[in-house]
C-alpha cells in the first residue's frame, strides 16, 4: 500500500566529531586523503542509519559528505577564486565574506555524483539529493566578472 505522507527530513545531520566540528559552518575537515573519503562514507552511513531508525520514507545523504551546502557544489565551478574574498549582504540579513567571480562560470565535471552512487548502494529505499538553486549560489558569491545579478544565472552550471 503506497504511503499517504512519506517522511523526509530537510537540511543538513550534524557531522560526528571524529569528521568535522558538529554544528559549525565551514568547520575544517579533521581527515585527509584516502581517510577523509573513507570518513565522509562512514557519516552517510551513520546518517542513513539514523534515518532509517527514525522511520524516514525518503532518505538522503545528510549533506555528511559536504562542508557546505552551497560552497561545495561552487567550489567545483571555473571562475571563482576562493582567495579572493568581498563582504556582501545576503538576503538584508546578514554579511558574509564570500568567494569572487573573476571569469567565466562553468561546471568542470559533475559534482555530487559519486557521493549519490554510494548512498544508492546503501539501500533500496527512495533517496532524495539536496542542490543549491542558482539564486542561492548567486547570494554566496561576489561578481567581478558578469558585474549583474541577471547575466550570472543565464550562464550559471545550474541553470
Amino acid at each position: 500500500m503506497k504511503k499517504l505522507l512519506p517522511t523526509s527530513t530537510a537540511g543538513s545531520l550534524p557531522k560526528p566529531s571524529w569528521l568535522a566540528q558538529p554544528e559549525t559552518l565551514w568547520s575544517p575537515w579533521k581527515l585527509e586523503g584516502e581517510e577523509l573519503l573513507e570518513g565522509k562514507q562512514d557519516a552517510l552511513r551513520l546518517s542513513l542509519f539514523e534515518q532509517q531508525q527514525a522511520g524516514i520514507d525518503i532518505v538522503s545523504d545528510g549533506e555528511q559528505t559536504r562542508q557546505h551546502f552551497v560552497t561545495t557544489f561552487i567550489e567545483n565551478l571555473s571562475g571563482v577564486d576562493f582567495a579572493k574574498r568581498e563582504v556582501v549582504r545576503i538576503r538584508n540579513r546578514y554579511d558574509a565574506s564570500v568567494p569572487t567571480v573573476v571569469g567565466a562560470v562553468e561546471r568542470r565535471k559533475p559534482v555530487f555524483i559519486e557521493d549519490a552512487k554510494y548512498l544508492r548502494q546503501q539501500t533500496t529505499q527512495p533517496i532524495k539529493w539536496a542542490l543549491p538553486g542558482p539564486m542561492t549560489m548567486i547570494d554566496t558569491l561576489y561578481d567581478n566578472h558578469y558585474k549583474s545579478r541577471e547575466k550570472l544565472p543565464g550562464n550559471s552550471p545550474a541553470s
